[in-house]
């Protein structure tokens, strides 16, 4: 990418993807070749199209693919455009008798799309029975477990079940820079590009 700009949408308003995005792009800037203050951040609300606590792998990869496209379409309906979309998810699937917590990125450039996730957790046995087999919202379920309110706008599920190590927003800040991978390393995903020497 050698534009003076580098403009990045996304695919949510909450401030745990915004910043992890952020943070993520702070991280990636001398891979793009561009200091930060030179990165547009464009956050819009996008719809994901599946369950509000996606429960299935699927459900998670289709959430963070369908919230990029929709904030491309979006964004084209405006006039406007970005050079990356990206779409952030957090949800739950479960394999083995267990539930387990993961956060998905997908980002595209309008032509390429690459896929990446956080690592998983389990979750307490009283949160998968609620959140997973009853289908009630993680959101309010975690709410009511700790008695917070709003707790995936602030450390999430994630920072709860961590005691703070680690937080919804690091969850999507590592599901985003393995998800960026093809787009910031040539050498290894498009090695044909690379120039030869003289």
């Amino acid at each position: 990418m050698t534009s003076q700009t580098l403009r990045i949408a996304i695919g949510s308003t909450r401030r745990p993807k915004v910043e992890a995005v952020k943070q993520t792009f702070a991280r990636l800037a001398p891979q793009f070749e561009l200091p930060l203050d030179q990165m547009v951040f464009i956050a819009e609300d996008t719809a994901s199209g599946v369950d509000e606590t996606p429960r299935s792998l699927n459900d998670l990869m289709s959430g963070a693919r369908n919230r990029a496209r929709a904030l491309r379409h979006l964004l084209n309906q405006k006039g406007q455009s970005a050079d990356l979309y990206v779409g952030l998810e957090g949800g739950l699937w479960a394999s083995e008798r267990m539930v387990f917590l993961q956060s998905w990125a997908f980002v595209t450039d309008g032509t390429r799309e690459a896929f990446g996730s956080s690592g998983v957790i389990p979750l307490p046995e009283q949160i998968a029975e609620d959140a997973f087999r009853r289908k009630k919202s993680l959101s309010d379920v975690i709410d009511a477990y700790v008695r917070q309110e709003n707790v995936r706008s602030s450390q999430g599920t994630w920072g709860v079940l961590t005691k703070d190590l680690l937080t919804r927003q690091q969850s999507f800040e590592l599901a985003l820079l393995s998800a960026l991978a093809p787009f910031y390393n040539d050498a290894v995903y498009r090695p044909g590009l690379q120039s030869t020497p003289a």
